[in-house]
Protein backbone atom coordinates (compact mmCIF):
# COMPACT_ATOMS: atom_id res chain seq x y z
CA UNK A 1 0.00 0.00 0.00
CA UNK A 2 1.28 2.92 -1.30
CA UNK A 3 1.91 5.86 1.65
CA UNK A 4 -0.10 9.17 0.77
CA UNK A 5 2.22 12.67 0.71
CA UNK A 6 1.63 16.23 -0.56
CA UNK A 7 4.74 16.75 -3.07
CA UNK A 8 5.30 20.31 -2.81
CA UNK A 9 8.07 22.28 -5.31
CA UNK A 10 10.06 25.10 -3.94
CA UNK A 11 13.46 27.06 -4.61
CA UNK A 12 14.77 25.20 -1.70
CA UNK A 13 18.75 23.55 -1.56
CA UNK A 14 17.66 20.81 0.30
CA UNK A 15 14.88 18.20 0.25
CA UNK A 16 12.93 17.81 3.60
CA UNK A 17 9.98 15.92 4.86
CA UNK A 18 7.09 17.58 7.21
CA UNK A 19 4.84 15.49 9.22
CA UNK A 20 1.80 17.81 10.41
CA UNK A 21 -0.19 16.91 13.79
CA UNK A 22 -2.64 15.65 11.69
CA UNK A 23 -0.98 12.80 10.20
CA UNK A 24 -0.20 14.98 6.94
CA UNK A 25 2.65 14.12 5.17
CA UNK A 26 4.61 16.92 2.93
CA UNK A 27 7.50 16.09 0.99
CA UNK A 28 9.10 19.70 0.30
CA UNK A 29 11.98 19.22 -3.04
CA UNK A 30 13.77 21.40 -4.85
CA UNK A 31 13.00 21.51 -9.04
CA UNK A 32 13.74 18.23 -10.97
CA UNK A 33 13.91 15.98 -7.71
CA UNK A 34 11.97 12.77 -7.43
CA UNK A 35 9.59 12.75 -4.44
CA UNK A 36 8.58 9.63 -4.49
CA UNK A 37 12.49 8.70 -3.93
CA UNK A 38 13.15 10.30 -1.02
CA UNK A 39 9.93 8.80 0.21
CA UNK A 40 11.37 5.34 -0.60
CA UNK A 41 14.64 5.76 1.55
CA UNK A 42 12.70 8.09 4.11
CA UNK A 43 9.85 5.42 4.62
CA UNK A 44 11.08 3.55 7.43
CA UNK A 45 11.57 6.72 9.58
CA UNK A 46 8.08 7.95 7.84
CA UNK A 47 5.89 5.06 9.54
CA UNK A 48 7.62 5.23 12.47
CA UNK A 49 6.29 9.15 13.23
CA UNK A 50 2.92 8.29 12.13
CA UNK A 51 2.90 5.60 14.54
CA UNK A 52 3.73 7.85 17.32
CA UNK A 53 1.84 10.96 16.67
CA UNK A 54 -1.14 7.75 16.55
CA UNK A 55 -0.09 6.39 19.72
CA UNK A 56 0.51 10.10 21.29
CA UNK A 57 -3.16 11.30 20.21
CA UNK A 58 -5.09 7.98 20.81
CA UNK A 59 -3.47 8.32 24.92
CA UNK A 60 -4.41 12.22 25.07
CA UNK A 61 -7.75 12.25 23.22
CA UNK A 62 -9.88 13.04 25.59
CA UNK A 63 -8.25 16.01 26.83
CA UNK A 64 -8.10 18.19 23.74
CA UNK A 65 -10.99 20.39 25.52
CA UNK A 66 -9.33 20.99 28.45
CA UNK A 67 -6.60 24.06 28.73
CA UNK A 68 -2.59 22.35 28.43
CA UNK A 69 -0.84 24.74 31.07
CA UNK A 70 2.43 24.39 32.63
CA UNK A 71 2.45 20.82 31.13
CA UNK A 72 -0.99 19.88 32.87
CA UNK A 73 -4.44 20.11 31.52
CA UNK A 74 -6.93 22.18 32.91
CA UNK A 75 -10.63 22.19 33.20
CA UNK A 76 -12.27 25.29 31.40
CA UNK A 77 -15.43 26.04 32.87
CA UNK A 78 -17.98 29.26 32.96
CA UNK A 79 -18.50 31.34 36.00
CA UNK A 80 -18.65 35.10 37.22
CA UNK A 81 -14.92 35.73 37.82
CA UNK A 82 -11.88 34.77 36.13
CA UNK A 83 -9.53 32.54 38.14
CA UNK A 84 -7.13 29.83 38.03
CA UNK A 85 -6.62 27.03 40.45
CA UNK A 86 -3.50 25.03 40.18
CA UNK A 87 -4.55 22.65 43.02
CA UNK A 88 -7.81 21.60 41.20
CA UNK A 89 -6.65 22.13 38.08
CA UNK A 90 -9.77 24.69 37.30
CA UNK A 91 -9.62 28.01 35.10
CA UNK A 92 -13.19 29.70 35.93
CA UNK A 93 -13.80 31.93 32.49
CA UNK A 94 -16.77 34.59 32.73
CA UNK A 95 -18.74 33.92 29.92
CA UNK A 96 -16.62 31.96 27.88
CA UNK A 97 -14.48 35.06 27.17
CA UNK A 98 -11.14 33.60 25.88
CA UNK A 99 -9.94 37.32 25.61
CA UNK A 100 -9.19 37.22 29.31
CA UNK A 101 -7.83 34.20 29.10
CA UNK A 102 -5.51 35.04 26.49
CA UNK A 103 -4.84 38.04 28.33
CA UNK A 104 -3.54 36.23 31.45
CA UNK A 105 -1.19 33.87 29.91
CA UNK A 106 0.33 36.86 27.58
CA UNK A 107 1.10 38.48 31.45
CA UNK A 108 1.98 35.38 33.04
CA UNK A 109 4.65 34.82 30.28
CA UNK A 110 6.04 38.34 29.97
CA UNK A 111 6.69 38.28 33.80
CA UNK A 112 8.55 35.09 33.41
CA UNK A 113 10.53 36.42 30.39
CA UNK A 114 11.52 40.09 31.59
CA UNK A 115 13.43 38.10 34.59
CA UNK A 116 14.53 34.90 33.04
CA UNK A 117 15.94 36.00 30.06
CA UNK A 118 17.70 39.01 31.83
CA UNK A 119 19.08 36.06 34.12
CA UNK A 120 20.32 34.16 31.41
CA UNK A 121 21.76 36.33 29.20
CA UNK A 122 24.15 37.56 32.15
CA UNK A 123 25.11 33.60 32.68
CA UNK A 124 25.87 33.25 29.08
CA UNK A 125 27.36 36.29 28.63
CA UNK A 126 25.02 37.66 25.86
CA UNK A 127 23.35 40.88 24.94
CA UNK A 128 19.86 41.05 23.69
CA UNK A 129 17.50 43.60 21.90
CA UNK A 130 13.95 43.30 22.56
CA UNK A 131 11.47 40.83 23.40
CA UNK A 132 8.27 39.96 21.85
CA UNK A 133 4.89 37.27 22.74
CA UNK A 134 3.20 36.28 19.43
CA UNK A 135 1.74 32.91 18.39
CA UNK A 136 4.35 31.66 16.07
CA UNK A 137 3.18 28.87 13.26
CA UNK A 138 5.93 26.63 12.97
CA UNK A 139 8.29 27.34 15.95
CA UNK A 140 8.91 28.24 19.80
CA UNK A 141 10.72 30.85 19.81
CA UNK A 142 13.13 32.45 17.29
CA UNK A 143 15.82 35.02 17.66
CA UNK A 144 16.86 37.71 14.75
CA UNK A 145 20.00 39.03 13.10
CA UNK A 146 19.52 42.09 15.22
CA UNK A 147 19.02 40.43 18.47
CA UNK A 148 15.41 40.54 19.14
CA UNK A 149 14.01 37.32 20.70
CA UNK A 150 10.31 36.26 19.84
CA UNK A 151 8.65 33.83 22.18
CA UNK A 152 5.15 31.80 21.00
CA UNK A 153 2.67 31.90 23.78
CA UNK A 154 2.07 28.52 23.15
CA UNK A 155 5.27 28.22 25.49
CA UNK A 156 2.43 29.01 28.35
CA UNK A 157 1.40 24.87 27.52
CA UNK A 158 5.54 23.80 28.48
CA UNK A 159 6.44 22.77 31.98
CA UNK A 160 8.51 25.59 33.17
CA UNK A 161 12.04 23.41 32.79
CA UNK A 162 11.19 23.50 28.97
CA UNK A 163 10.40 26.90 28.99
CA UNK A 164 13.98 27.67 30.52
CA UNK A 165 15.38 25.42 27.23
CA UNK A 166 13.74 27.34 24.95
CA UNK A 167 14.88 30.44 26.72
CA UNK A 168 18.56 29.36 27.16
CA UNK A 169 18.77 27.46 23.41
CA UNK A 170 17.31 31.08 22.07
CA UNK A 171 20.13 32.84 23.72
CA UNK A 172 22.40 30.79 22.95
CA UNK A 173 21.63 31.75 19.07
CA UNK A 174 23.42 35.56 20.06
CA UNK A 175 26.94 33.38 20.13
CA UNK A 176 26.48 30.80 17.94
CA UNK A 177 23.76 31.44 15.01
CA UNK A 178 23.54 28.26 13.50
CA UNK A 179 22.76 24.50 15.13
CA UNK A 180 26.93 24.03 15.01
CA UNK A 181 28.37 21.65 17.24
CA UNK A 182 29.84 24.32 19.21
CA UNK A 183 26.29 26.05 19.40
CA UNK A 184 25.52 22.77 21.04
CA UNK A 185 28.28 22.01 23.47
CA UNK A 186 27.01 25.37 24.61
CA UNK A 187 23.39 24.24 24.85
CA UNK A 188 24.88 21.92 26.74
CA UNK A 189 26.54 23.60 29.59
CA UNK A 190 23.44 24.73 30.73
CA UNK A 191 20.54 22.44 29.95
CA UNK A 192 22.50 18.91 30.06
CA UNK A 193 19.22 17.43 28.70
CA UNK A 194 19.27 19.16 25.63
CA UNK A 195 18.25 15.85 23.95
CA UNK A 196 15.53 15.03 25.89
CA UNK A 197 13.91 18.78 26.12
CA UNK A 198 13.87 18.60 22.22
CA UNK A 199 11.73 15.01 22.39
CA UNK A 200 9.25 16.87 24.43
CA UNK A 201 9.15 19.90 21.89
CA UNK A 202 8.20 17.50 19.31
CA UNK A 203 5.42 15.95 21.71
CA UNK A 204 3.78 19.32 23.10
CA UNK A 205 3.62 20.39 19.77
CA UNK A 206 1.44 17.69 18.50
CA UNK A 207 -0.47 18.11 21.50
CA UNK A 208 -1.13 21.55 20.82
CA UNK A 209 -1.94 20.73 17.66
CA UNK A 210 -4.78 18.71 18.64
CA UNK A 211 -6.20 20.90 21.47
CA UNK A 212 -9.30 22.78 21.12
CA UNK A 213 -8.54 25.31 23.87
CA UNK A 214 -5.09 26.62 21.97
CA UNK A 215 -6.66 26.66 18.78
CA UNK A 216 -9.52 28.74 19.80
CA UNK A 217 -6.87 31.07 21.40
CA UNK A 218 -5.24 31.57 18.56
CA UNK A 219 -8.25 33.19 16.85
CA UNK A 220 -8.99 35.56 19.44
CA UNK A 221 -8.54 38.93 18.24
Amino acid sequence: MGLKYISIVRNVKYPRIEIKPSGEVKVIIPPSTDPEELVRLKREWIEKKLGEIKGLKSQFKDLSDKLLLNGEFFEVVAGEEFSVNSKFKVVVLPENDLKILRGWLKDQLRKELDFKVRLFASILGVKYRKVYIRFQRTKWASCSKKGNLSFNLMLMALPEGLRDYVIIHELTHLREPKHTKRFWETVGLYYQDYKGAEIELRKYWLLLGWNEVWKSLKSVE
